[in-house]
């Protein structure tokens, strides 16, 4: 698998995270599920790094025109096991510290706080100039969710101007169409942070949210595996592990015992005093799933 780091925040990130808190593998005990709809763009997104372990996840798109050798705009998905409690506000805060230490000159606006579905939430905008060539603009959401601490960026990078001042662009008579595109690109990078980035507490379904009220319903099986498989899904082969944290939320268990050693790894999921257990091979695609009734006491 291969892993093309943000150039400015992976050094910063990991360092914010791995030195407030030691190495602890998560407990999933909730359907709590972090919702990144599609960045809005006419041809879509393209994904360049999916790495997932015990201690994060780390996603990484950039526009399907641009390669990873000249990166200029990237939408990073990071989720912190070992930060969950955390305060999204500080975690922010020391964020935009490093930040600051990393360039020539930095400024920002925020942390500004809020609550969304009953999460702590924190906003921010930095604006690095001179950071290894390069003048990045970063718009920041950082949730604190109960199984992780979730942060989603917005990065714009350009080659660096001599003498720029952090968060005042300049331009000339002949280039209005260059600093409205900027304008427009930030404003939609805003939006898209405050009403496509959600932490949803029940899971997600059909990229929303799943509300409380219908969680059971829309979430989980009633008592059958003919139940559990709405419309036909799972499909085996066909149906990856995204797909059903996409769908269901993060498992209440994970099982990498291998004795067979094909590569194979199984997820539970407990909904309605009902045990759904997915069989995943090595490539991350449902081989089975199994429905079973929870044991009652």
């Amino acid at each position: 698998m291969r892993h093309t780091w943000p150039w400015l925040l992976v050094m910063i990130v990991v360092a914010a995270v791995f030195s407030q808190r030691g190495f602890a593998a998560p407990t999933y005990v909730s359907a709590e599920a972090l919702l990144v709809l599609p960045y809005s763009a006419a041809a879509p997104w393209k994904k360049i790094t999916d790495h997932r372990d015990d201690k994060e996840v780390w996603i990484e798109w950039i526009p399907a025109d641009q390669t990873e050798d000249d990166i200029k705009d990237i939408l990073t998905e990071q989720e912190f096991f070992v930060l969950k409690g955390k305060d999204a506000g500080e975690f922010v805060s020391d964020l935009l510290g490093r930040i600051d230490g990393a360039c020539r000159a930095a400024s920002h606006n925020g942390p500004f706080g809020k609550s969304e579905s009953g999460y702590q939430v924190a906003y921010a905008q930095a604006y690095c100039v001179g950071n290894q060539g390069k003048d990045v603009d970063i718009f920041i959401k950082a949730i604190a969710g109960h199984d992780a601490l979730y942060v989603v960026q917005r990065e714009f990078r350009r080659p660096a101007t001599p003498g720029a001042i952090p968060g005042l662009a300049k331009f000339g008579k002949n280039q209005l169409p260059e600093a409205q595109a900027r304008l427009a690109a930030q404003e939609t990078a805003n939006k898209f942070l405050t009403d496509q980035v959600k932490l949803c507490p029940n899971g997600i379904s059909a990229n929303s949210c799943i509300v409380a009220s219908s969680a059971a319903n829309a979430a989980s099986p009633a008592t059958s595996a003919d139940s559990a498989r709405i419309d036909g899904w799972p499909i085996p082969g066909k149906t990856s592990a995204d797909d059903v944290v996409r769908k269901l939320g993060r498992p209440y268990m994970e099982n990498h015992m291998d004795p067979n050693h094909l590569g194979q790894y199984s997820w539970v999921y407990l909904r309605n005093g009902t045990f759904l257990v997915f069989l995943f091979d090595k490539n991350d695609l449902v081989v089975r799933m199994t429905v079973h009734s929870a044991p009652h006491h």
